[in-house]
């Protein structure tokens, strides 16, 4: 049931996900969700969506950061932005 719960959160987009997914699927995990919650994810997600697709990012609340693209804490920039020396040797 879990797989179940996961890819129905992947209908929100990724910065929603990002930041709420792990708090909705534990909720889930906790207490299953009946039909009247399944259609709430469904209309959740595609609320998220519509508000993602059709206001300007810089003016809406929803507007959250890529963590992909953040530089992990204690982690120097020189570290982060420098170049990894390229090797053609792919047995390491």
């Amino acid at each position: 049931m879990r797989r179940l719960y996961e890819i129905a959160l992947r209908l929100y987009p990724y910065d929603f996900r990002a930041m709420f997914a792990a708090d909705m699927l534990a909720v889930l995990v906790e207490r299953p969700p009946g039909m009247r919650e399944w259609i709430a994810i469904g209309l959740g997600a595609a609320r998220e969506w519509l508000a993602k697709l059709t206001t300007d990012r810089y003016v809406r609340a929803r507007c959250l950061p890529d963590v992909r693209m953040m530089r992990p804490a204690g982690i120097s920039k020189e570290v982060w932005f420098g170049r990894a020396p390229c090797s053609s040797d792919t047995s390491r």
